[in-house]
């Protein structure tokens, strides 16, 4: 869209396959933007997927979407094995090369672009819009209040620091066109920089995209040319589960043990956003979420 419809809002990529509904885990995180946030919201998305909405929930495409921007983009194979509980794994397509065209088809002056597995449940982002350029988180936490394993804190052991590109907060700048252009080369040369950053090479990862586009804006330093949300972003792995929805912010998790996996604890979160990985957990508490909307 060349020219902009509103000042601020937030953007959703969902592609379906054949494992998981994304564009179900959409409009759940969308009912939740709009309640937190109170922002309009993009969802972007082809054909296929855009068409088993309409036709699976009609009601919730128009309350939760304020626009649908469609996409016919060619889609690298990446195979990506999701875990659901330290004992099950399941493998499905996961399609994310064209993350970067955010920039392009966002109707916003301001974006929020969030992954369909974050949960706003506080109105914390809406800092973000007092931000110019480019802005993510570059730490995270797990529900046990711990730093995640090292290859979620860098590209490898002795490598840049990751950056996720979960949350990512940009505007129609220059510098934020720069970002999105860099992002782009590097995902189109994506061998060459796996190389050169010594990153795992067999997932094609947008975090680690992001990583290598802010490096090179920084200067290849710790500088402020990309933007940091001042705090840390909080995931539920994927082999943490959910056990109890108490309200629509009040949870109880599963948290799983990185080292044994049998070790797990039980942790309550109430209005705090949560990255909840475990897709499938999401799955299941979709329907009781959703209604609670509804009351």
């Amino acid at each position: 869209m060349s020219e902009k419809q509103a000042k601020q809002g937030v953007c959703f990529f969902a592609y379906n396959n054949e494992q998981i509904d994304y564009v179900e885990l959409a409009t759940l995180a969308a009912l939740y933007v709009k309640e937190h946030l109170k922002l309009p919201v993009c969802l972007i998305t082809d054909e296929g997927s855009e068409a088993w909405l309409q036709q699976s929930k009609p009601e919730l495409a128009e309350r939760c979407f304020d626009y649908i921007v469609l996409t016919n983009d060619e889609m690298k194979k990446n195979k990506r094995i999701h875990n659901d509980s330290p004992w099950t794994e399941f493998v499905a397509q996961f399609n994310n090369s064209n993350k970067h065209k955010v920039f392009e088809y966002t109707p916003f002056e301001q974006t929020i672009l969030l992954d369909i597995d974050y949960i706003v449940k506080s109105d914390f982002l809406l800092g973000c819009f007092r931000q110019s350029g480019v802005a993510m988180f570059d730490t995270a936490l797990d529900i046990r209040n711990q730093q995640p394993l090292s290859g979620e804190r860098f590209l490898y052991e002795s490598g840049i620091k990751m950056w996720w590109s979960t949350v990512i907060y940009f505007d129609q700048s220059e510098l934020s066109k720069i970002f999105f252009d860099t992002w782009a080369h590097v995902a189109e040369n994506y061998q060459f920089y796996q190389y050169l950053y010594n990153f795992p090479p067999k997932l094609f990862r947008t975090d680690y995209c992001v990583s290598i586009a802010s490096h090179i804006l920084n200067g290849m330093q710790d500088s402020d040319v990309i933007g940091k949300i001042p705090t840390q972003m909080v995931n539920v792995n994927q082999k943490d589960d959910i056990v109890e929805i108490q309200d629509k912010t009040k949870w109880i998790m599963l948290a799983c043990d990185h080292k044994k996996n049998w070790k797990n604890i039980l942790v309550q979160t109430n209005n705090l956003d949560l990255h909840v990985m475990n897709k499938r957990a999401l799955g299941r508490s979709y329907h009781q979420l959703v209604e609670m909307f509804n009351e």
